[in-house]
Protein backbone atom coordinates (compact mmCIF):
# COMPACT_ATOMS: atom_id res chain seq x y z
CA UNK A 1 0.00 0.00 0.00
CA UNK A 2 2.78 2.38 0.89
CA UNK A 3 4.33 1.73 -2.25
CA UNK A 4 1.05 2.15 -4.27
CA UNK A 5 0.28 5.64 -2.08
CA UNK A 6 4.24 6.37 -3.40
CA UNK A 7 3.60 6.17 -7.02
CA UNK A 8 0.58 8.14 -6.90
CA UNK A 9 2.34 10.64 -4.97
CA UNK A 10 5.32 10.76 -7.93
CA UNK A 11 2.51 10.46 -10.45
CA UNK A 12 0.61 13.75 -8.66
CA UNK A 13 4.02 15.54 -8.81
CA UNK A 14 4.75 15.11 -12.26
CA UNK A 15 1.70 16.09 -13.19
CA UNK A 16 1.88 18.82 -11.22
CA UNK A 17 5.15 20.15 -12.70
CA UNK A 18 3.80 19.77 -16.28
CA UNK A 19 0.94 21.83 -15.68
CA UNK A 20 3.39 24.71 -14.42
CA UNK A 21 5.67 23.93 -17.55
CA UNK A 22 2.11 24.49 -19.72
CA UNK A 23 -0.44 26.17 -18.24
CA UNK A 24 -2.59 25.19 -21.47
CA UNK A 25 -2.78 22.01 -20.82
CA UNK A 26 -4.23 22.64 -17.29
CA UNK A 27 -7.10 24.04 -18.78
CA UNK A 28 -7.96 20.83 -20.72
CA UNK A 29 -8.12 18.95 -17.95
CA UNK A 30 -11.25 16.19 -17.73
CA UNK A 31 -13.22 15.78 -14.54
CA UNK A 32 -11.29 12.01 -14.18
CA UNK A 33 -8.01 13.04 -14.39
CA UNK A 34 -8.99 15.76 -11.07
CA UNK A 35 -10.13 12.70 -9.48
CA UNK A 36 -7.02 11.33 -10.08
CA UNK A 37 -5.16 14.07 -8.33
CA UNK A 38 -7.35 14.14 -5.44
CA UNK A 39 -6.84 10.52 -4.37
CA UNK A 40 -2.94 11.21 -5.09
CA UNK A 41 -3.22 14.07 -2.90
CA UNK A 42 -4.54 11.97 -0.31
CA UNK A 43 -2.46 9.32 -0.47
CA UNK A 44 0.41 11.48 -0.08
CA UNK A 45 -0.91 13.05 3.23
CA UNK A 46 -1.55 9.52 4.63
CA UNK A 47 2.21 8.50 3.74
CA UNK A 48 3.15 11.95 5.42
CA UNK A 49 1.05 11.36 9.00
CA UNK A 50 2.59 7.69 8.69
CA UNK A 51 6.13 9.23 8.71
CA UNK A 52 5.52 11.81 11.19
CA UNK A 53 4.70 8.98 13.72
CA UNK A 54 7.24 6.73 13.05
CA UNK A 55 9.59 9.54 13.54
CA UNK A 56 7.99 10.39 16.59
CA UNK A 57 8.15 6.87 18.05
CA UNK A 58 11.81 6.62 17.01
CA UNK A 59 12.48 10.03 19.39
CA UNK A 60 10.78 8.65 22.28
CA UNK A 61 13.05 5.37 22.06
CA UNK A 62 15.79 7.85 21.88
CA UNK A 63 15.35 9.70 24.87
CA UNK A 64 14.36 6.75 26.59
CA UNK A 65 17.59 4.74 26.04
CA UNK A 66 19.58 8.39 26.65
CA UNK A 67 17.57 8.20 30.00
CA UNK A 68 18.82 4.75 31.00
CA UNK A 69 22.34 5.55 29.87
CA UNK A 70 22.56 8.71 32.17
CA UNK A 71 21.04 6.50 35.25
CA UNK A 72 23.70 3.70 34.68
CA UNK A 73 26.53 5.99 33.71
CA UNK A 74 25.63 7.63 37.24
CA UNK A 75 25.58 4.64 38.97
CA UNK A 76 29.03 3.50 37.52
CA UNK A 77 30.60 7.24 38.38
CA UNK A 78 29.53 6.98 42.19
CA UNK A 79 30.75 3.57 42.67
CA UNK A 80 34.19 4.28 40.87
CA UNK A 81 34.21 7.50 43.69
CA UNK A 82 33.28 4.50 46.04
CA UNK A 83 36.05 2.44 45.14
CA UNK A 84 38.72 5.34 45.17
CA UNK A 85 38.14 6.60 48.17
CA UNK A 86 38.16 3.08 49.58
CA UNK A 87 41.59 3.14 48.06
CA UNK A 88 42.41 6.16 49.45
CA UNK A 89 41.93 4.95 53.32
CA UNK A 90 43.96 2.21 52.91
CA UNK A 91 46.76 3.61 50.87
CA UNK A 92 46.63 7.11 53.65
CA UNK A 93 46.63 3.76 56.12
CA UNK A 94 49.38 2.25 55.20
CA UNK A 95 51.36 5.26 54.96
CA UNK A 96 50.51 6.01 58.35
CA UNK A 97 51.85 2.48 59.17
CA UNK A 98 54.99 3.09 57.05
CA UNK A 99 55.57 6.39 58.56
CA UNK A 100 56.01 4.51 62.13
CA UNK A 101 58.08 1.72 61.42
CA UNK A 102 60.55 3.72 58.44
CA UNK A 103 63.54 5.63 59.32
CA UNK A 104 63.17 9.51 58.67
CA UNK A 105 65.23 9.72 55.28
CA UNK A 106 62.14 8.93 52.39
CA UNK A 107 63.23 7.66 49.09
CA UNK A 108 62.46 9.70 46.52
CA UNK A 109 60.80 7.92 43.41
CA UNK A 110 61.89 10.51 40.84
CA UNK A 111 65.08 10.75 42.44
CA UNK A 112 65.93 6.85 41.18
CA UNK A 113 65.24 8.60 38.18
CA UNK A 114 67.51 11.39 38.11
CA UNK A 115 70.59 9.09 38.93
CA UNK A 116 73.13 8.32 35.99
CA UNK A 117 72.61 4.81 34.35
CA UNK A 118 75.51 2.71 36.28
CA UNK A 119 78.06 1.69 33.42
CA UNK A 120 78.39 -2.29 32.56
CA UNK A 121 81.61 -3.55 33.25
CA UNK A 122 83.82 -6.28 31.62
CA UNK A 123 87.17 -7.52 30.06
CA UNK A 124 90.23 -5.80 28.52
CA UNK A 125 91.11 -6.49 25.54
CA UNK A 126 93.93 -5.72 23.26
CA UNK A 127 95.77 -6.39 19.53
CA UNK A 128 98.19 -4.43 17.60
CA UNK A 129 101.80 -3.16 18.65
CA UNK A 130 102.98 -3.49 21.95
CA UNK A 131 106.37 -2.16 21.23
CA UNK A 132 105.36 1.31 22.88
CA UNK A 133 109.06 2.85 22.20
CA UNK A 134 108.94 2.16 18.87
CA UNK A 135 105.21 3.10 17.91
CA UNK A 136 105.30 4.63 14.82
CA UNK A 137 108.96 5.47 14.46
CA UNK A 138 110.30 3.75 11.07
CA UNK A 139 113.79 4.69 10.88
CA UNK A 140 114.28 4.19 14.50
CA UNK A 141 112.18 1.48 14.88
CA UNK A 142 114.29 -0.59 11.38
CA UNK A 143 117.52 -0.46 13.59
CA UNK A 144 115.98 -2.27 16.99
CA UNK A 145 114.97 -5.54 17.48
CA UNK A 146 111.06 -5.07 17.68
CA UNK A 147 108.73 -7.92 20.17
CA UNK A 148 106.34 -10.19 17.76
CA UNK A 149 102.93 -7.92 17.55
CA UNK A 150 99.67 -9.05 19.02
CA UNK A 151 97.85 -10.17 16.24
CA UNK A 152 94.92 -11.23 17.43
CA UNK A 153 92.88 -9.49 20.78
CA UNK A 154 94.28 -10.85 23.98
CA UNK A 155 93.34 -10.66 27.63
CA UNK A 156 94.73 -8.00 29.49
CA UNK A 157 95.98 -10.83 32.11
CA UNK A 158 96.99 -8.45 35.52
CA UNK A 159 93.75 -6.53 34.74
CA UNK A 160 91.38 -9.51 34.36
CA UNK A 161 90.57 -9.45 38.08
CA UNK A 162 89.34 -5.89 37.82
CA UNK A 163 85.96 -4.89 36.50
CA UNK A 164 86.55 -2.42 33.59
CA UNK A 165 84.21 0.35 32.41
CA UNK A 166 86.38 2.52 30.23
CA UNK A 167 89.21 1.84 27.49
CA UNK A 168 90.60 5.15 26.39
CA UNK A 169 93.25 5.65 23.91
CA UNK A 170 93.26 8.07 20.66
CA UNK A 171 94.16 8.41 17.27
CA UNK A 172 97.81 9.45 17.76
CA UNK A 173 98.19 7.71 21.17
CA UNK A 174 100.64 5.63 22.02
CA UNK A 175 99.68 5.17 25.56
CA UNK A 176 95.88 4.18 27.07
CA UNK A 177 94.11 4.20 30.07
CA UNK A 178 91.63 1.57 32.22
CA UNK A 179 89.08 3.23 34.45
CA UNK A 180 87.82 0.42 37.19
CA UNK A 181 84.22 -0.08 38.73
CA UNK A 182 85.55 1.88 41.85
CA UNK A 183 86.84 4.76 39.42
CA UNK A 184 90.28 4.03 39.73
CA UNK A 185 92.51 4.75 36.88
CA UNK A 186 95.30 2.60 35.46
CA UNK A 187 98.11 3.27 33.09
CA UNK A 188 99.93 1.64 29.94
CA UNK A 189 102.54 2.88 27.41
CA UNK A 190 104.72 5.25 26.39
CA UNK A 191 106.08 7.82 29.41
CA UNK A 192 108.31 9.88 28.03
CA UNK A 193 106.87 13.27 28.48
CA UNK A 194 105.09 11.99 31.33
CA UNK A 195 101.88 11.51 30.06
CA UNK A 196 101.08 8.88 31.88
CA UNK A 197 100.91 11.12 35.10
CA UNK A 198 103.17 8.46 37.39
CA UNK A 199 105.69 11.24 38.48
CA UNK A 200 108.79 9.99 35.76
CA UNK A 201 109.59 9.27 32.35
CA UNK A 202 110.32 5.96 32.37
CA UNK A 203 108.05 3.78 29.75
CA UNK A 204 105.49 1.55 31.64
CA UNK A 205 104.96 -1.97 30.16
CA UNK A 206 102.11 -3.55 32.04
CA UNK A 207 99.21 -1.89 33.89
CA UNK A 208 99.44 0.29 36.88
CA UNK A 209 97.49 2.10 38.77
CA UNK A 210 97.87 6.21 39.04
CA UNK A 211 98.97 6.70 42.71
CA UNK A 212 97.67 10.69 42.39
CA UNK A 213 94.25 9.28 41.25
CA UNK A 214 93.53 7.36 44.33
CA UNK A 215 90.07 8.45 46.12
CA UNK A 216 89.53 11.31 43.30
CA UNK A 217 86.23 9.19 41.69
CA UNK A 218 87.56 9.09 38.34
CA UNK A 219 85.04 9.71 35.40
CA UNK A 220 87.00 9.55 32.19
CA UNK A 221 90.26 10.38 30.38
CA UNK A 222 91.42 11.54 26.88
CA UNK A 223 94.85 10.79 25.05
CA UNK A 224 96.78 12.70 22.66
CA UNK A 225 100.03 12.77 21.22
CA UNK A 226 101.89 13.30 24.31
CA UNK A 227 99.56 14.65 26.42
CA UNK A 228 96.72 13.54 29.02
CA UNK A 229 93.53 15.07 30.27
CA UNK A 230 91.80 12.60 33.33
CA UNK A 231 88.55 14.60 34.84
CA UNK A 232 87.19 13.27 38.17
CA UNK A 233 83.52 13.60 39.90
CA UNK A 234 84.16 16.52 42.27
CA UNK A 235 88.14 17.40 42.42
CA UNK A 236 87.80 18.67 38.59
CA UNK A 237 90.09 18.25 35.48
CA UNK A 238 93.62 17.59 35.13
CA UNK A 239 96.59 17.57 32.66
CA UNK A 240 99.70 16.05 32.07
CA UNK A 241 102.67 15.33 29.95
CA UNK A 242 103.25 17.63 26.87
CA UNK A 243 102.54 21.25 27.83
CA UNK A 244 104.86 23.33 24.78
CA UNK A 245 101.35 24.87 23.31
CA UNK A 246 100.18 25.02 26.80
CA UNK A 247 97.39 21.90 25.78
CA UNK A 248 97.49 20.63 29.62
CA UNK A 249 95.08 23.69 29.84
CA UNK A 250 96.83 24.46 33.24
CA UNK A 251 97.62 28.03 32.70
CA UNK A 252 101.25 27.96 31.69
CA UNK A 253 103.36 26.64 28.63
CA UNK A 254 106.75 26.14 27.46
CA UNK A 255 109.19 23.76 25.91
CA UNK A 256 110.97 21.28 28.10
CA UNK A 257 108.22 22.03 30.55
CA UNK A 258 106.52 18.96 30.61
CA UNK A 259 103.82 17.80 33.62
CA UNK A 260 105.19 14.70 34.96
CA UNK A 261 102.49 14.56 37.84
CA UNK A 262 99.32 15.95 37.08
CA UNK A 263 97.75 19.57 37.39
CA UNK A 264 94.78 20.94 37.95
CA UNK A 265 93.54 23.14 34.94
CA UNK A 266 92.46 26.42 34.22
CA UNK A 267 88.43 25.51 34.06
CA UNK A 268 86.27 26.43 36.60
CA UNK A 269 82.91 24.07 35.52
CA UNK A 270 82.49 20.24 35.84
CA UNK A 271 83.71 18.66 32.51
CA UNK A 272 81.71 14.84 31.92
CA UNK A 273 84.32 14.78 28.28
CA UNK A 274 87.70 15.31 27.14
CA UNK A 275 89.26 15.14 23.65
CA UNK A 276 92.99 15.89 22.65
CA UNK A 277 94.52 16.36 19.19
CA UNK A 278 98.32 16.96 18.18
CA UNK A 279 98.93 19.91 20.42
CA UNK A 280 95.20 21.11 21.76
CA UNK A 281 92.71 19.54 24.09
CA UNK A 282 88.83 20.18 23.97
CA UNK A 283 86.49 20.43 26.77
CA UNK A 284 83.14 19.77 27.08
CA UNK A 285 81.19 21.02 30.33
CA UNK A 286 78.16 19.17 32.00
CA UNK A 287 76.38 22.19 30.60
CA UNK A 288 76.92 21.53 27.11
CA UNK A 289 79.75 24.38 26.23
CA UNK A 290 82.69 23.70 24.98
CA UNK A 291 86.31 25.02 26.10
CA UNK A 292 89.53 24.65 24.33
CA UNK A 293 93.39 25.08 25.14
CA UNK A 294 96.78 24.71 23.18
CA UNK A 295 97.49 25.82 19.65
CA UNK A 296 95.28 27.03 17.40
CA UNK A 297 97.65 27.55 14.55
CA UNK A 298 94.99 26.22 11.77
CA UNK A 299 91.86 26.95 13.72
CA UNK A 300 91.72 23.94 15.67
CA UNK A 301 90.37 25.76 18.97
CA UNK A 302 87.22 27.42 17.19
CA UNK A 303 87.67 30.77 18.57
CA UNK A 304 87.88 32.50 15.04
CA UNK A 305 91.70 33.24 16.20
CA UNK A 306 95.16 31.57 15.29
CA UNK A 307 97.43 33.40 17.21
CA UNK A 308 99.38 33.74 14.70
CA UNK A 309 102.39 37.27 14.92
CA UNK A 310 105.73 37.36 12.92
CA UNK A 311 108.98 38.21 14.50
CA UNK A 312 111.91 38.67 12.12
CA UNK A 313 110.39 37.64 9.55
CA UNK A 314 109.39 33.97 10.77
CA UNK A 315 105.56 33.37 11.83
CA UNK A 316 104.62 32.00 15.54
CA UNK A 317 101.64 31.17 16.72
CA UNK A 318 100.79 32.03 20.45
CA UNK A 319 99.54 29.53 22.98
CA UNK A 320 96.50 29.21 24.48
CA UNK A 321 97.03 27.79 27.90
CA UNK A 322 94.50 28.81 30.20
CA UNK A 323 91.19 27.05 28.59
CA UNK A 324 89.03 29.64 26.07
CA UNK A 325 84.94 29.21 25.33
CA UNK A 326 84.15 28.81 22.04
CA UNK A 327 81.41 30.87 21.58
CA UNK A 328 79.37 30.94 18.51
CA UNK A 329 78.20 27.77 16.28
CA UNK A 330 77.51 28.62 12.84
CA UNK A 331 76.19 27.29 9.57
CA UNK A 332 76.16 28.25 5.28
CA UNK A 333 72.85 28.84 3.37
CA UNK A 334 72.96 25.70 1.33
CA UNK A 335 72.04 28.42 -2.14
CA UNK A 336 73.57 31.51 -1.13
CA UNK A 337 76.18 30.63 1.20
CA UNK A 338 75.35 32.96 3.55
CA UNK A 339 77.14 32.62 6.81
CA UNK A 340 74.44 32.54 9.47
CA UNK A 341 75.63 32.27 13.28
CA UNK A 342 72.67 29.88 15.40
CA UNK A 343 71.73 30.42 18.63
CA UNK A 344 71.58 28.33 21.79
CA UNK A 345 73.67 25.44 20.53
CA UNK A 346 74.25 22.79 23.54
CA UNK A 347 77.25 19.96 23.05
CA UNK A 348 77.13 16.72 23.67
CA UNK A 349 79.76 15.15 22.42
CA UNK A 350 83.25 16.68 21.50
CA UNK A 351 86.27 14.55 19.20
CA UNK A 352 89.78 15.53 18.13
CA UNK A 353 92.13 14.28 15.31
CA UNK A 354 95.01 15.64 14.65
CA UNK A 355 94.37 19.21 14.13
CA UNK A 356 90.68 19.22 13.67
CA UNK A 357 87.67 18.89 15.85
CA UNK A 358 83.87 17.58 15.34
CA UNK A 359 81.31 18.29 18.49
CA UNK A 360 77.52 16.83 18.00
CA UNK A 361 74.83 19.06 19.35
CA UNK A 362 71.72 18.19 21.38
CA UNK A 363 69.44 18.38 18.22
CA UNK A 364 71.93 16.18 16.48
CA UNK A 365 73.76 18.39 14.44
CA UNK A 366 77.67 18.10 13.36
CA UNK A 367 79.61 20.73 13.76
CA UNK A 368 83.60 20.89 12.57
CA UNK A 369 86.19 23.38 12.60
CA UNK A 370 90.21 23.52 11.89
CA UNK A 371 92.41 21.92 9.08
CA UNK A 372 91.06 20.62 6.31
CA UNK A 373 93.54 18.67 4.46
CA UNK A 374 92.13 16.37 2.18
CA UNK A 375 88.31 18.06 2.90
CA UNK A 376 88.42 16.15 6.54
CA UNK A 377 85.60 18.83 7.45
CA UNK A 378 83.18 17.62 5.34
CA UNK A 379 82.44 20.85 3.40
CA UNK A 380 83.47 20.07 0.17
CA UNK A 381 86.20 22.40 0.31
CA UNK A 382 89.87 22.09 1.55
CA UNK A 383 89.57 25.70 3.10
CA UNK A 384 90.21 25.41 7.00
CA UNK A 385 87.88 26.58 8.95
CA UNK A 386 88.30 29.32 12.38
CA UNK A 387 85.02 28.12 13.88
CA UNK A 388 82.78 25.49 14.49
CA UNK A 389 80.65 25.05 11.05
CA UNK A 390 77.75 22.79 10.37
CA UNK A 391 77.90 20.04 8.24
CA UNK A 392 74.75 20.49 5.71
CA UNK A 393 74.57 16.81 4.66
CA UNK A 394 73.30 15.87 8.17
CA UNK A 395 71.22 19.19 8.37
CA UNK A 396 67.44 18.69 9.43
CA UNK A 397 65.20 18.37 6.30
CA UNK A 398 67.88 16.29 4.57
CA UNK A 399 67.15 12.69 4.10
CA UNK A 400 70.60 11.86 5.85
CA UNK A 401 69.85 14.02 8.39
CA UNK A 402 70.85 13.91 12.01
CA UNK A 403 73.94 12.21 13.51
CA UNK A 404 73.77 9.70 16.74
CA UNK A 405 77.45 9.56 17.10
CA UNK A 406 80.81 11.01 15.27
CA UNK A 407 84.75 10.43 15.89
CA UNK A 408 87.44 12.01 14.62
CA UNK A 409 90.51 9.60 12.87
CA UNK A 410 94.12 11.05 12.58
CA UNK A 411 92.83 13.20 9.46
CA UNK A 412 89.23 12.22 8.61
CA UNK A 413 85.93 11.75 10.68
CA UNK A 414 83.03 9.26 10.69
CA UNK A 415 79.73 9.54 11.91
CA UNK A 416 76.79 7.59 12.47
CA UNK A 417 72.89 8.91 11.39
CA UNK A 418 69.99 8.55 13.76
CA UNK A 419 69.02 5.29 11.07
CA UNK A 420 72.41 3.68 12.31
CA UNK A 421 74.33 4.36 8.47
CA UNK A 422 77.65 4.69 9.04
CA UNK A 423 79.92 7.42 6.86
CA UNK A 424 83.02 8.31 6.51
CA UNK A 425 85.30 11.16 4.95
CA UNK A 426 88.31 12.91 4.34
CA UNK A 427 91.64 10.78 4.16
CA UNK A 428 91.03 7.57 5.76
CA UNK A 429 94.25 5.40 3.42
CA UNK A 430 91.33 3.66 1.65
CA UNK A 431 91.13 5.19 -1.60
CA UNK A 432 87.26 5.15 -2.68
CA UNK A 433 86.02 6.18 -0.02
CA UNK A 434 88.80 9.38 0.58
CA UNK A 435 85.73 12.39 -0.44
CA UNK A 436 85.50 16.32 0.81
CA UNK A 437 82.00 14.98 2.41
CA UNK A 438 80.39 12.18 3.67
CA UNK A 439 80.51 8.49 1.74
CA UNK A 440 78.52 5.99 3.02
CA UNK A 441 80.24 2.84 3.68
CA UNK A 442 79.05 0.12 1.15
CA UNK A 443 80.71 -2.57 2.69
CA UNK A 444 78.57 -2.31 6.01
CA UNK A 445 75.02 -1.37 4.46
CA UNK A 446 72.41 -2.43 6.62
CA UNK A 447 74.52 -2.78 9.24
CA UNK A 448 72.85 -1.04 12.69
CA UNK A 449 76.33 0.54 13.90
CA UNK A 450 76.92 0.87 17.45
CA UNK A 451 80.12 2.21 18.32
CA UNK A 452 83.37 3.11 15.88
CA UNK A 453 86.93 4.44 16.89
CA UNK A 454 89.80 5.41 14.52
CA UNK A 455 93.27 5.31 14.85
CA UNK A 456 95.82 6.73 12.59
CA UNK A 457 95.33 4.51 9.83
CA UNK A 458 92.36 1.63 10.76
CA UNK A 459 88.77 1.40 11.98
CA UNK A 460 86.91 -0.26 14.86
CA UNK A 461 83.29 -0.50 14.14
CA UNK A 462 81.03 -2.43 16.13
CA UNK A 463 77.67 -3.42 15.06
CA UNK A 464 74.99 -5.61 15.76
CA UNK A 465 77.38 -7.98 18.04
CA UNK A 466 80.29 -8.23 15.64
CA UNK A 467 83.56 -6.17 15.94
CA UNK A 468 84.46 -5.05 11.81
CA UNK A 469 87.72 -3.36 11.68
CA UNK A 470 89.39 -2.01 8.03
CA UNK A 471 91.91 0.07 7.10
CA UNK A 472 95.89 -0.81 7.78
CA UNK A 473 96.85 -3.73 9.94
CA UNK A 474 100.91 -3.48 9.52
CA UNK A 475 101.40 -4.36 13.79
CA UNK A 476 97.99 -5.93 13.96
CA UNK A 477 95.85 -3.36 14.82
CA UNK A 478 93.22 -4.88 12.94
CA UNK A 479 92.77 -8.21 15.43
CA UNK A 480 92.21 -10.32 12.56
CA UNK A 481 94.66 -12.46 12.05
CA UNK A 482 98.82 -12.68 11.30
CA UNK A 483 100.02 -11.85 7.67
CA UNK A 484 97.39 -9.84 6.70
CA UNK A 485 98.79 -6.57 6.10
CA UNK A 486 95.37 -4.34 5.64
CA UNK A 487 91.50 -4.90 4.61
CA UNK A 488 89.83 -2.61 2.10
CA UNK A 489 86.78 -3.76 3.39
CA UNK A 490 85.54 -4.39 6.67
CA UNK A 491 86.48 -7.84 8.07
CA UNK A 492 85.18 -9.33 11.68
CA UNK A 493 87.40 -10.01 14.06
CA UNK A 494 86.60 -14.07 14.32
CA UNK A 495 88.37 -14.79 17.61
CA UNK A 496 86.05 -12.57 19.20
CA UNK A 497 82.69 -13.06 17.36
CA UNK A 498 79.54 -14.00 19.94
CA UNK A 499 81.13 -11.20 22.56
CA UNK A 500 79.31 -8.50 23.08
CA UNK A 501 81.88 -5.63 22.83
CA UNK A 502 81.08 -2.68 25.15
CA UNK A 503 83.30 -0.08 23.95
CA UNK A 504 86.08 -0.14 21.32
CA UNK A 505 88.98 2.20 21.69
CA UNK A 506 91.39 2.68 18.64
CA UNK A 507 94.92 4.12 19.02
CA UNK A 508 98.54 4.69 16.55
CA UNK A 509 98.75 1.31 16.01
CA UNK A 510 97.15 -0.57 18.75
CA UNK A 511 93.50 -1.65 19.37
CA UNK A 512 91.31 -2.22 22.91
CA UNK A 513 88.06 -3.34 23.54
CA UNK A 514 85.73 -4.04 26.50
CA UNK A 515 83.89 -7.27 26.22
CA UNK A 516 80.97 -8.77 28.63
CA UNK A 517 81.73 -11.48 30.38
CA UNK A 518 78.48 -11.94 32.65
CA UNK A 519 77.61 -15.26 30.67
CA UNK A 520 79.20 -18.89 30.47
CA UNK A 521 79.05 -18.79 26.60
CA UNK A 522 80.90 -15.41 26.83
CA UNK A 523 83.57 -16.70 29.55
CA UNK A 524 84.36 -20.05 27.35
CA UNK A 525 85.12 -17.60 24.39
CA UNK A 526 87.49 -15.45 26.58
CA UNK A 527 89.31 -18.75 28.06
CA UNK A 528 90.25 -19.29 24.85
CA UNK A 529 92.12 -15.82 23.52
CA UNK A 530 95.55 -15.67 24.41
CA UNK A 531 96.84 -12.98 27.30
CA UNK A 532 99.70 -10.78 27.84
CA UNK A 533 100.75 -8.79 30.52
CA UNK A 534 101.07 -11.60 33.46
Amino acid sequence: NEYKSYLRCEMASNIESSMEENPAKKQKLNPSDEVLTEENNNGSEEVANEQDNNNAKKMKLKEDSTQVKDESQKKEDNQIKENQEIKEDEVNNENQNNEETRPDTICDETSEEKLPKKKQSGIALICGSLNWDLMGRGSKAATQKKSEPQWTPAVIANLSEQRITDVITGPLACHCFFITEDNRLYGLGRNENGQLGLGHKHRQDSPVEIPFFRGKKVLGAACGKGHSIVYTESNGCFGMGDNSMGQCGVGTSGKNLDIIIPKQCEIDYPVKQAACGLDFTLFLTEKGTVYSSGSSANGQLGINDAGEYIEKRKVFYTPFSTPVKVHSFFTKEPRTKEIIRLQNVVIRQVSAGANHCLAVSEKDELFTWGFNGHGRLGHKTTENELVPMRVLFFRPGFRFEGVRIAKCSHSGCLAVNRAGTLFIWGQNHLSKYECPYPVQIDDLYGWKVDDMSSGMKHHIITAEGSCIAFGRSTEGELGIGPNIKSASKGDKMRDVEGLKILQCAAGYALTLLLALDNNAESKEILSKLSSVYH
